[in-house]
């Protein structure tokens, strides 16, 4: 990195985690945390402010308003020169993958150490990817999918050949009775956010834009039976 400080924007619905940021970084002569918001809609009003300054923005998958992953993705469009780094409790293919491909240079899980987020970030400031060290299987998981010859991957109906996790396949099975998010966590002992992070992140894995289209999928492959009525 250059000797100037590199300005980091950290966004993430929990204060706690946002102020143990600014507190672990306070004293850093290479990066000073720049901007902090709380949700999607904070993040986009500092981008109009601070956008052109910035040049790191570390970024949770979940957010009170909506998915990081739309942040990471109107990032991309309208601030191209800003690396992000998806920070996350999860450490899933799912995810890794849908922040990457919405433009995400780095992928942290929240455990990370001082020095791991110091890496990164240089990492991402010299044009490379980062990925935490808790999460190499996943990667190598990733990366044989991506080698899959395309004729494999081409051609193939919205879903096809994706594979679901264990908790992807009851949320879906549930979703196909048409029950609520609410409904679906108090049956499997999550919370509604969880829940519509899932439902979300179906969509993204399996190609479709509404609920229509998650209880399509779940009826082809088997996972739910057409409605009687």
């Amino acid at each position: 990195m250059s000797n100037q400080p590199t300005q980091l924007f950290v966004v993430d619905d929990h204060p706690l985690i946002t102020q143990g940021i600014v507190s672990l970084l306070k004293g850093t002569s290479e990066v000073t945390v720049a901007a902090v918001a709380h949700s999607l809609a904070e993040a986009k009003e500092v981008l109009k402010d601070k956008g052109s300054i910035l040049h790191v923005a570390l970024i949770d998958i979940r957010l009170q308003d909506g998915l990081g992953v739309d942040l990471v993705r109107h990032i991309a469009k309208q601030f191209p020169h800003i690396k992000v780094i998806a920070l996350t409790m999860y450490d899933t293919e799912e995810y890794l993958k849908i922040m990457v491909q919405a433009g995400a240079k780095g992928y942290l899980l929240k455990n990370t150490s001082k020095e791991e987020l110091l890496q990164a970030i240089r990492t991402v400031m010299e044009g490379h990817y980062y990925f935490a060290q808790g999460i190499q299987d996943v990667i190598g998981q990733y990366l044989l999918r991506q080698e899959k010859p395309a004729s494999r991957r081409g051609g193939s109906s919205a879903g096809e050949g994706v594979h679901l996790t264990r908790r992807e396949k009851q949320i879906l099975e549930l979703i196909a009775q048409e029950l609520t998010n609410a409904q679906i966590a108090e049956k499997l002992g999550l919370s509604p956010r969880t829940v519509h992070t899932h439902r979300r992140s179906l969509m993204q894995k399996l190609g479709v834009k509404n609920s229509a289209g998650l209880v399509r999928y779940a009826i082809e492959m088997g996972l739910a039976s057409p409605s009687r009525s």
